[in-house]
């Protein structure tokens, strides 16, 4: 019941948030929009550096409320209220680093030790498990094989489920941003023809004419910036974290499971070591 209000919510404030942002980029003062422009007016351009003025010139507010705020009015109409926040707090994960492909040889060297205690009926303890660095792998190996929370049969699905819900929350957040890099442009060209016709319907000077100018302008150069140098490289470099996150839960999962079963060492790391670099480089190599 929560999760739905907070969707409908989201949708409400969307287009309440969408109209408010369009009508501010029709009706915000031009002379107080873009800031370059404005100093010139008052005659205090020549008090600030040359190269900053040129990069003011550069800064619209009707623009910014155009493309900006449109683009996010129109993702929370367009997705459920808490998937578009969980997604804009994802955003940090696009600079971190990508250590999967490294975690893949602690996982291989972790797996060794449990599946050898396991194997040979020895109990698995605490500072085995607090060895485990991997917060799916140290749970996975505390609630369904120490603790034995839940049936053998059960636990294959089990560790394939959460793979898959993984999977899935990510490319819903890929998704978003995926919308939003489509978006950004399509609000620029919406501020162009704001822009255009304000400066149709200017009988003013030719200042409040090149104002109208500018924001036909610098709204489409925002939407083009915004798509393909923020957006479509976040949903990308997040798509690739993606696919190697599912790499080593794959992994994790296959340990998982065939510790879970008190199969061999060796049967475990064979199957294992098809998931290390080194592995996936003589693949690369043999098959291009």
């Amino acid at each position: 019941m929560k999760q739905s209000k907070a969707d409908k919510f989201g949708t409400v404030l969307g287009f309440i948030a969408g109209t408010i942002f369009i009508l501010s980029g029709i009706l915000w003062p031009a002379e107080f929009s873009n800031i370059a422009l404005w100093l010139e007016s008052t005659g205090e351009a020549e008090a600030y550096n040359k190269y900053l003025v040129q990069i003011l010139r550069f800064f619209d507010l009707k623009s910014l409320f155009i493309v900006f705020g449109g683009t996010i009015s129109a993702t929370f109409i367009a997705f459920p209220y808490t998937k578009t926040l969980r997604s804009f707090r994802s955003i940090p994960k696009v600079f971190a680093a990508d250590t999967a492909e490294e975690a893949t040889q602690e996982i291989y060297d972790q797996s060794k030790l449990i599946a050898e205690k396991r194997f040979s009926g020895k109990r698995i303890t605490n500072d085995d498990l607090s060895s485990l660095e991997n917060p799916f792998m140290r749970r996975w190996i505390e609630g369904l094989i120490v603790r034995e929370q839940v049936e053998e049969e059960s636990l294959a699905q089990i560790l394939r489920a959460e793979v898959s819900m993984y999977e899935q929350r990510a490319n819903e957040e890929i998704e978003i941003f995926d919308f939003m890099g489509t978006a950004a442009p399509a609000f620029g060209m919406v501020g162009t023809i704001v822009g255009l016709v304000l400066m149709l319907a200017e009988t003013g000077s030719i200042r409040s004419v090149m104002q109208s100018m500018s924001i036909a302008m610098l709204t489409t150069l925002y939407g083009v910036i915004l798509s393909n140098m923020v957006l479509l490289p976040i949903a990308s470099k997040r798509k690739q974290l993606k696919e190697s996150n599912l790499v080593l839960l794959e992994m994790i999962r296959e340990s998982v499971n065939r510790i879970a079963r008190r199969e061999a060492p060796y049967t475990i790391l064979q199957e294992l070591h098809n998931f290390l670099p080194h592995k996936r480089d003589e693949f690369d190599e043999q098959y291009g």
